[in-house]
């Protein structure tokens, strides 16, 4: 990024005041603000960033502000003052789309976005100068600010949409304008704000608004909603799949270890083995949708597979820690889903075969009027698969209640004068991380897999830290 601050003003429909300004980089957070940074103060539900100046501006070559302080009007900052500051990130969001002019591929989908964003990223870097967004940064101000922080001679934009309610998406699209909209699955998610999956479906398709009738939709076509989203589009279609041949991009021979997954990665132009050092069939799933964009940009097969091997998970994304007492932790806390608890626990039994097994599971957030039945239904896919599961959160009192009912079911004795460390199929409750980890930690063997997966608000990742911390140390 290096805008002056004629150019933002003319850009963002502003004024400068101060003196001119070259601007490095971008902020939007007081308290990262790095030296030759372009401030956006933005104001938002419960802090307006305009009270931060002072702070951002130590650093801070500058600012968009939609208000100067007079504490701050005559220090000879260079300011640009607009009527809307959100308004103005957006206008250099495209400005920078147009002016760069990378090809773009944008990321939708219920399940696995962030990593088949990461996926696609690491495959187009085979041959394309790539940027794409950090983190989870996808929403209608972090997915704008990422545009923005583009280095010149980027070639590919990967950039991942996320939504909680209808119109998000739309707006993100049309920003910029995708030439690739792939669609990892349509499952419930953010439910308290949708009536049923149909809307999740919509808001998802709103990613057509700004892809043109010559750009291509990249689809999972093993899940019904997203060949149905894909229906939509006028213009060219990629479908991958799980083994179905009748799809442009599919994998067979799938054979999951712990040290990842192979399988043979099949498209128009021929095949090759793949290893692929993530676990789980739904991460060959995310690389599929990868090697389909890499097909839609003229990449060979060849250097698509040779891809694979530099892929990683992304923080709390299905990470791996092998500890020192042989205890291997399966860190999935960022996020959960119902679609994605199954798909990440079923990962999770293939790289802990033959250990003991051991989860932490904790509330699925959003799910409105749903949670109860969601979180019921998990409990009875998760009965008996664990030897000890610890519910976290008022929500999972119901997965607890659901598992430990299954299990009578199935298995109608246990022997209660056991200790509990050595029973199987143990539930316990815990109402936030930390009592879980009280919980856990006295319960754990050396060579135990733990397994780690909640939706972010719940900060299970403190689970996670509590066990590498004590069987590092032990």
């Amino acid at each position: 990024m290096n805008l002056d601050s004629i150019t933002v003003a003319a850009v963002t429909g502003g004024s400068v005041t101060g003196p001119p300004a070259l601007f490095s980089g971008l902020s939007i957070d007081s308290r990262k603000v790095a030296p030759g940074d372009l401030f956006i103060a933005l104001k938002g539900p419960n802090h307006d960033a305009h009270d931060f100046l002072a702070e951002a501006l130590v650093n801070a070559a500058g600012a968009i502000v939609g208000r100067i302080p007079e504490s701050l009007s005559a220090r000879g900052h260079s300011l640009v003052r607009v009527p809307n500051t959100l308004a103005a990130l957006h206008a250099l969001a495209r400005y920078v789309r147009t002016t760069l002019a990378p090809r773009v591929v944008a990321v939708v989908g219920s399940v696995g976005k962030t990593t088949t964003k990461e996926l696609v990223a690491t495959v187009l870097a085979r041959r394309f100068a790539v940027a794409k967004t950090t983190g989870n940064l996808n929403n209608t101000i972090g997915m704008p600010a990422e545009v923005v922080r583009m280095p010149e001679g980027t070639e590919v934009a990967v950039l991942e949409m996320g939504m909680s309610t209808p119109g998000e998406i739309k707006l993100l699209s049309e920003l910029v304008r995708p030439d690739v909209a792939v669609v990892t699955a349509i499952q419930p998610e953010h439910m308290a704000n949708f009536t049923s999956l149909a809307g999740v479906l919509d808001a998802n398709a709103e990613i057509l608004a700004g892809l043109s009738r010559k750009g291509t939709v990249v689809a999972n076509g093993d899940d019904a909603g997203a060949r149905s989203l894909a229906g939509r589009h006028s213009g060219p279609v990629i479908l991958f799949s799980l083994g179905k041949s009748d799809a442009t991009v599919w994998a067979s021979s799938i054979a999951e270890g712990p040290d990842g997954t192979r399988f043979v990665l099949h498209v128009p132009e021929g095949e090759e083995p793949v290893s692929l050092p993530l676990p789980g069939r739904h991460n060959v799933s995310n690389f599929l949708a990868a090697a389909a964009v890499g097909v839609a940009l003229g990449m060979q097969v060849g250097e698509i597979a040779r891809s694979a091997g530099s892929a990683v998970a992304a923080p709390h994304r299905g990470e791996i820690h092998e500890l020192p007492d042989g205890t291997v932790v399966y860190d999935d806390a960022y996020n959960s889903s119902p679609a994605a608890l199954e798909a990440s626990f079923a990962a999770f039994e293939a790289l802990g075969k033959g250990r003991r097994l051991v989860a932490v599971v904790g509330d699925m957030l959003e799910m409105g009027r749903f949670a109860a039945e969601y979180h019921a239904e998990a409990g009875r896919r998760l009965a008996g698969r664990a030897a000890l599961l610890v519910a976290v959160g008022e929500e999972s009192r119901r997965l607890a209640e659901n598992a430990r009912e299954a299990q009578r079911i199935s298995r109608p004795s246990v022997n209660e004068t056991q200790p509990v460390h050595l029973r199987e199929n143990v539930v316990l409750e815990a109402k936030d991380a930390d009592e879980a980890s009280a919980l856990l930690l006295p319960r754990l063997e050396p060579g135990d897999a733990v397994f780690v997966k909640a939706s972010r608000g719940m900060r299970l990742e403190k689970v996670v830290a509590a066990v590498l911390a004590s069987r590092k140390a032990g």
